[in-house]
């Protein structure tokens, strides 16, 4: 079994199914928390979603409850990136380093 899992629309993702990455097409958000759920319970350590169906990141963390894995990180689409995954990054270092050390939006 694969141990990543990538979530989102169809054209985004199938490529990745020839890597042997487990795809979850969706069309939506709803469909996506459906999918995380399920990826949840089958123990995949990484999920990719793409931005377009990302859930908000505190349905996410009330998904994963205190299990540290899957590790879920958003991606662009093949619609363009909307930002989510600097904006994350940004919080994760503004969080440990205690100062964005990025530099302002």
């Amino acid at each position: 079994m694969s141990e990543i899992a990538l979530i989102g629309d169809r054209d985004s993702i199938m490529g990745f199914k020839a890597l042997g990455a487990e795809v979850y097409p969706v069309e939506g958000v709803e469909g996506a928390v459906e999918a995380l759920k399920d990826a949840i319970r089958r123990g995949f350590k990484i999920v990719f979603i793409t931005e377009q169906v990302m859930p908000e990141r505190e349905l996410i963390d009330q998904l994963l409850g205190t299990n540290p894995f899957p590790v879920v990180t958003p991606i662009p689409g093949n619609k363009g990136s909307l930002g989510l995954g600097m904006r994350r990054m940004r919080e994760l270092i503004v969080k440990a380093a205690g100062a964005d050390i990025l530099g302002e939006e």
